[in-house]
């Protein structure tokens, strides 16, 4: 039987539709950053109430408070803080990039229990967050239909430490719930759909599909950690804070504060030093981590800047006067003006030698 042409048109489209939802329905978030490494989150939420606890335990997270500082909770609270049927918990992960995809870097692990299969242990225990079809794939399951009651296998969660145009970001994994556009997305998270879209390969709301995770790049608040910090990069999105420098250090990252990470000495007792180490400002003797100057130019603050195995690194912010290099410059700005008249007069020089 002869095709048309207008058939054979349909079904390459419909071809090509499928390749790319493909791309979405593998769960695979892009990361293509070479043997790199990240602390992301992923958004897990569970059919039926459960505790921070648990959910600690089943992300294998080292401390409860890692959970608390990635949802803005106080340290106070407790472990059997009960978490809400469909109640979203943020929980942190460490990611490794890896052949252009990321997951998580080896945890957690899971034991098969009796009445598991692993598209149960994929869609519902760990909240849809991956496919059964990639926890086969990484663990060298040749048949998925059998699993054993005690078989302890990884749980390769997506991530990813990707850039987003140049800029720090923190991926966050969002399970897509029926009916959702990327719009709605894009809003609750504060981001574009068009991003969004780029981020995840797909190009618009008929590739979204539910219960499917979609990579979601929060913004971070900047930063003064410098790139040989025990701590770099430190990406901290939106009401989240994060104890640093062995528990000396609490930083903040607030979007009312103009998207500056804030960071003060804590009040917790340290992890590896019998003491914290000075905070004093470098470059402003009189100062110290979070204190603020007054100038003629405008204020400046000793700003965190990371840590090492001995010393916490401190410095100033840059000065606003205008020959100082800083915000505001008016001589760098003269200078820059200077040039672009010159490049119009060459250009109008070389037009007239041509007539």
């Amino acid at each position: 039987m002869e095709i048309s042409r207008y058939t054979l048109t349909f079904l390459l489209l419909a071809f090509s539709f499928l390749l790319s939802l493909s791309a979405l329905m593998t769960g695979d978030f892009i990361c293509s950053g070479s043997e790199s490494t990240c602390r992301s989150l992923v958004g897990f939420s569970s059919k039926n109430a459960t505790t921070l606890g648990n959910i600690q335990t089943l992300f294998a997270v080292k401390k409860l408070r890692s959970i608390l500082e990635a949802n803005n909770l106080p340290l106070s609270t407790p472990r059997d803080r009960r978490v809400n049927p469909n109640e979203v918990v943020r929980v942190p992960i460490p990611c490794s990039c890896s052949n252009g995809t990321g997951v998580s870097n080896r945890v957690p692990n899971y034991t098969v229990k009796a009445g598991d299969t692993l598209f149960v242990i994929a869609s519902e225990i760990y909240g849809a967050l991956l496919r059964y079809e990639k926890i086969s794939e990484l663990n060298n399951i040749s048949d998925p239909s059998l699993i054993k009651v005690g078989q302890r296998f990884w749980i390769p969660l997506p991530c990813s430490c990707d850039k987003l145009d140049g800029q720090d970001v923190a991926h966050y994994a969002h399970v897509v719930k029926q009916g959702s556009s990327l719009g709605e997305i894009a809003a609750q998270f504060g981001t574009d759909n068009t991003t969004l879209a780029r981020v995840n390969n797909i190009t618009g709301d008929p590739e979204l599909l539910a219960d499917y995770p979609l990579n979601v790049p929060l913004r971070a608040c900047s930063s003064s950690v410098r790139n040989d910090s025990l701590d770099a990069p430190l990406l901290l999105p939106n009401s989240s804070y994060f104890y640093t420098a062995n528990n000396c250090i609490k930083c903040s990252c607030d979007a009312s504060s103009n998207w500056t990470l804030s960071c003060e000495p804590s009040q917790l007792k340290p992890s590896k030093w019998q003491t914290c180490p000075s905070s004093r400002c470098e470059g402003a003797e009189s100062l110290f981590l979070s204190n603020t100057t007054s100038t003629s130019c405008g204020p400046r603050s000793c700003a965190y800047a990371g840590y090492s195995n001995q010393t916490i690194f401190t410095t100033l912010s840059p000065d606003a006067c205008p020959d100082s290099g800083g915000p505001g410059n008016y001589a760098s700005t003269l200078r820059s003006s200077f040039s672009f008249v010159m490049v119009l007069i060459q250009c109008a020089l070389f037009c007239l030698c041509l007539l």
